[in-house]
C-alpha cells in the first residue's frame, strides 16, 4: 500500500515538472563550521600539513572531516559541485610554497578522509608565495550522475575536508572564506524503478 500511495504521490508532484526540470540546493559549508576554525595561524618549520575542518581537536593531523547530513537533495543526485577559497598570507621573512586539495568521503570513513582509502581527491591548486605576499587557493570540482565519486554521496550523507600543505621556514596565517556545495536533483530520477 505504500508503494502505490507513493507513486501516486511521485506522479502528482511530476506531473507539474517537465523532464529538464532541476532542483538546486546551495549549501554553506561555512554554517556548519565554528568560527575559530575559519582562520588560523601557522609556524611552519620546514613543512606542514593542516586539515580543515578539524575533527579531532589537532589541526595537524588528518581526521574524518566534517559530516554533511540531512541535507535537501541528496537522493539520487544528478549533479555535486564545490567552490572552496582559502587565503592564505605569508606572515614571516622566508618563502613558502603552498598546496592545498579538496576532499570528499562517505559517511563512514571517520578517521581520515585523507589516506585514498574509500574517500577521493576531488580538486588541487598551488602557489608561491614571498614573504608578506598573500594569495587565494580557490579550489572548484563538479561530479555528474554517472560520475564514481558519486557514490560516495548517499542519503545518510557524506564528508568534506581541506588539506593545506605550506613547505618554507616562515609564518603565514589562513582564512575560509568561501566553502559552498551545490547538490542538484532531477524530479525524474525519484520515480522507483520496481528493482529493473
Amino acid at each position: 500500500m505504500k508503494h502505490w500511495f507513493f507513486l501516486f504521490l511521485a506522479t502528482a508532484l511530476l506531473a507539474g515538472c517537465s523532464a529538464r526540470t532541476v532542483f538546486v540546493a546551495d549549501v554553506d559549508v561555512l554554517s556548519f563550521i565554528s568560527a575559530e576554525q575559519l582562520e588560523n595561524d601557522l609556524v611552519i618549520p620546514g613543512s606542514i600539513q593542516a586539515f580543515v575542518p578539524d575533527a579531532d581537536d589537532n589541526l595537524t593531523t588528518p581526521d574524518g572531516g566534517q559530516l554533511l547530513n540531512r541535507l535537501p537533495l541528496l537522493e539520487k543526485l544528478s549533479a555535486f559541485a564545490v567552490q572552496v577559497s582559502v587565503e592564505v598570507e605569508n606572515t614571516g621573512s622566508g618563502t613558502l610554497d603552498v598546496s592545498s586539495e579538496f576532499r570528499l568521503a562517505p559517511v563512514g570513513d571517520d578517521k581520515d578522509i585523507y589516506d585514498g582509502v574509500d574517500d577521493m581527491k576531488l580538486a588541487e591548486a598551488s602557489f608561491h608565495l614571498a614573504p608578506g605576499s598573500k594569495d587565494t587557493i580557490t579550489l572548484t570540482a563538479e561530479l555528474e550522475k554517472g560520475d564514481p565519486a558519486m557514490r560516495l554521496i548517499t542519503n545518510e550523507g557524506f564528508r568534506v575536508g581541506m588539506k593545506i600543505k605550506a613547505l618554507g621556514t616562515s609564518t603565514a596565517h589562513y582564512k575560509i572564506t568561501d566553502f559552498s556545495l551545490l547538490l542538484k536533483q532531477r524530479p525524474f530520477d525519484l520515480i522507483p524503478d520496481n528493482g529493473h
